[in-house]
């Protein structure tokens, strides 16, 4: 679940930058490892990567432009998303097989609709737009003419039992008529849902107190088993409260 795509942006606009990682922000598919205000040092970097990264690049910026980066990049496993003020770049992306191009200003929609393009062309068909849906839709077990909703954020954690799950929320408790798996599976892209137990799995932001193997919600409190336990303590360690000094 905690399976997301790495992003790198290039831009000598210290503005444009902070708007790209706001866009990027939004899509839990997608995550920022690397931002650069100099083209030179970002393809020094990058050429040491191995893993695909989806880089957003400027193109017109000094020392080497975004297409010469592109061109010292080719045979790598990156994708290419240029950025820029100027159309008639265009021909000139797609010669060095950019995977998409967009046109300064651009807004989140114009973003998303590039990004699940490239996601669905090069990271497989799962739909970018659904996979950043906030909200489950889902009828009543004793009432099928009823449809309910419930906002992903509310949820504290999940419960599999037998062939249902039981979405507990801090006012509801929700129970849906699927495995376990079958949730896991839906919530692979959502970076807050990790599943600690072959029974839980948990919002990471509900989390207050970890002891041992047993996570205290708030409300209420889980069991985490060894076997679900390494991509959650990454997820800690990764934000852990350390000083630097020695």
């Amino acid at each position: 679940m905690n399976n997301t795509i790495p992003c790198i942006i290039i831009d000598d606009d210290q503005s444009a930058i902070d708007i790209l990682q706001e866009f990027i922000s939004a899509f839990p598919r997608l995550r920022l490892e690397f931002t650069y205000t100099k083209s030179v040092s970002a393809l020094n970097d990058i050429t040491m990567l191995k893993q695909s990264h989806i880089i957003f690049t400027d193109i017109d910026m000094p020392n080497l432009s975004g297409i010469d980066l592109a061109e010292n990049l080719k045979g790598e496993p990156h994708n290419i998303i240029f950025i820029t003020s100027y159309p008639q770049y265009a021909i000139d992306a797609f010669k060095v097989r950019a995977k998409h191009y967009l046109l300064k200003p651009f807004d989140l929609s114009e973003f998303a609709k590039v990004v699940n393009d490239v996601l669905k062309e090069c990271y497989g068909s799962h739909n970018f737009e659904g996979d950043s849906e906030d909200v489950f839709y889902f009828r009543k077990s004793s009432d099928k003419s009823t449809i309910l909703t419930v906002q992903k954020t509310d949820i504290i954690y999940i419960q599999g039992s037998n062939n249902h799950i039981h979405l507990y929320t801090p006012t509801e408790n929700y129970s849906v008529y699927m495995t376990i798996k079958e949730m896991e599976e839906k919530l692979k892209y959502n970076t807050s849902f990790f599943r600690v137990h072959k029974s839980y799995i948990i919002n990471s932001a509900y989390v207050k107190k970890i002891e041992g193997n047993k996570i205290n919600l708030g409300k209420y409190e889980v069991l985490m088993a060894a076997h679900y336990k390494a991509a959650f303590s990454k997820f800690i360690e990764e934000r852990f409260l350390l000083s630097g000094r020695n």
